[in-house]
């Protein structure tokens, strides 16, 4: 269904395999590359492409297809350096899925603690307060009304409201991220 949207110039359909797919194939090229900055420009130049080419290829399995092009490119990188005299390190196996998988469930747990985080720290005062001491010191609702000395009913919806405030601030990182992307041109 995406890949036909993708196909048909839809925009989002991309978003929506750039959102699935840049960390996996960013610590793909990264485990060869072993350079960041390295790793996430050869993962743009892929989406770039595929953007590019969307109404020329026949693609029926989207992963496979972006893994294999920025393996590629990632070997391509090597040996363009190698020629040069300017690359020391080996080649590095990527199909250890284990060691890839651990990276990349790092990465996206330390980027998601950083989201809430952020989220935490935009909550009203009070709000805030009254989350943690729901979140990190277990309270129950009736414990945290009766150290506040407010109701519970005002727990429950100040909690409530907490929550829908983290759920915007995170869904609103990340298209603050896509559009600065696309602004320019990453």
């Amino acid at each position: 269904m995406y890949i036909q949207k993708l196909k048909r110039g839809d925009e989002l359909a991309l978003e929506y395999f750039f959102n699935k797919y840049y960390k996996y194939l960013v610590v793909t090229a990264y485990k060869i590359l072993h350079d960041d900055f390295m790793a996430k420009d050869i993962v743009q130049d892929v989406f770039f492409h595929l953007w590019e080419k969307r109404s020329s290829w026949e693609i029926i399995d989207i992963k496979s297809y972006l893994r294999r092009a920025v393996y590629n490119k990632s070997i391509d990188v090597i040996r363009k350096k190698k020629r040069k005299g300017g690359w020391t390190e080996e080649i590095t196996d990527i199909d250890h899925p284990q060691e890839s998988s651990n990276i990349m469930e790092n990465i996206e747990a330390n980027e998601l603690q950083e989201k809430i985080n952020k989220a935490i720290d935009s909550l009203p005062d009070r709000c805030r307060t009254i989350f943690c001491l729901s979140r990190f010191e277990n309270l129950s609702h009736k414990e945290i009304a009766s150290q506040l000395d407010i109701s519970v009913k005002t727990i429950e919806n100040q909690i409530t409201k907490a929550l829908k405030i983290m759920r915007k601030h995170i869904y609103t990182a990340e298209l603050l991220l896509l559009f600065i992307m696309k602004i320019f041109g990453l």
